[in-house]
């Protein structure tokens, strides 16, 4: 009887924890949030707070050709997974925190790195690493490029910004 009390407990903390070990999430959650996703706030908020940059500059800079909509994610060394997922969400490239987790956890990492953000069994995503990322990306999209295609990597930054145009 204690055993079948403590499988219980251990089930609805994992469930209630987000841990999708039984079922797959939603698949409108992993699909492409778009620019016109609601979101507490969007990257151009951060450009303005951040970065100080004047907001018709801010609203127009991810227009600009060569930068076809995208801005560049940095993940320092600093950066948690937690902390990675919760402002993606939060600045709305992702819909739902927890499918997104998920995409990480079952995305195949081609590229173990060593300094990295350790996800699920195997997976790692660089630090001092710099992608370019969009609201036009699906989950599975953002965490493959997460786990494999880093654009670039950069030495120690003082100013630990998240985001750049």
């Amino acid at each position: 009887m204690i055993k079948k009390i403590v499988i219980l407990v251990v089930f609805l903390f994992l469930a209630g924890s987000g841990y999708y070990f039984f079922t797959k999430p939603n698949e409108e959650n992993f699909k492409a949030p778009g620019k016109d996703w609601e979101s507490a706030k969007k990257v151009e908020d951060y450009f303005i707070e951040r970065l100080h940059m004047p907001v018709a500059e801010a609203e127009q800079i991810r227009s600009k050709p060569g930068v076809d909509g995208t801005a560049d994610l940095r993940i320092s060394t600093e950066v948690t997974l937690d902390a990675l997922i919760g402002n993606l969400y939060y600045y709305g490239f992702v819909r739902d925190e927890k499918a997104f987790r998920y995409a990480l956890e079952h995305t195949k990492d081609t590229t173990p790195s060593d300094k990295a953000i350790k996800v699920g069994k195997d997976g790692t995503i660089d630090t001092n690493a710099e992608y370019r990322i969009s609201e036009s990306m699906s989950a599975w999209e953002l965490a493959d490029l997460l786990l494999n295609k880093p654009e670039g990597h950069f030495p120690f930054d003082e100013y630990n910004y998240f985001f750049m145009p």
